[in-house]
């Protein structure tokens, strides 16, 4: 047992490491929550109720763009957080259909996922919010790929 939970440390270890490093070391980010490692299927792969809960992120961003922008009646282009807000959701629109239509099919175990809630500094040093989730390698020890999604 105690190995297993140090293998599930030094996996979130590593993803927090990870996170700062590309970050850069002059942002300060915020952890806000960790994940338990959990096993994936691929590296898109999240669980049916995962997926709900990134759809349902997804939604209450854009929602806090319309609102931010009475429905883009009154868009100010110069207006830094969304601009940035909606930049984020833009990237990771690719990820997210991945996620929801080409992965449908749950195949072989093949690693690990691990989530990472933060807050960072963005451009123009505005505080954001995200998630940022990591798949690694059936040991745990390679970060095979990342994914990140804005948080409102």
């Amino acid at each position: 047992m105690t190995a297993c939970s140090d293998k599930n440390q030094q996996m979130k270890d590593l993803a927090e490491i990870s996170l700062c490093q590309s970050l850069g070391e002059s942002t300060d980010v915020k952890i806000l929550g960790v994940s338990e490692p959990d096993s994936t299927f691929g590296t898109s792969y999240l669980s049916p109720e995962e997926k709900k809960a990134v759809m349902a992120t997804m939604q209450k961003v854009t929602k806090q763009i319309m609102s931010r922008t009475n429905n883009m009646e009154t868009f100010d282009p110069s207006d830094d957080y969304v601009i940035n807000l909606a930049e984020r959701q833009m990237r990771a629109n690719a990820d997210l259909r991945g996620m929801l239509f080409e992965c449908d099919k749950k195949g072989e175990w093949n690693g690990w996922k691990v989530k990472i809630d933060y807050e960072a500094k963005g451009g123009h040093e505005m505080d954001y919010r995200a998630e940022r989730w990591f798949f690694f390698d059936k040991e745990g020890g390679v970060i095979i790929k990342t994914i990140e999604f804005p948080l409102p």
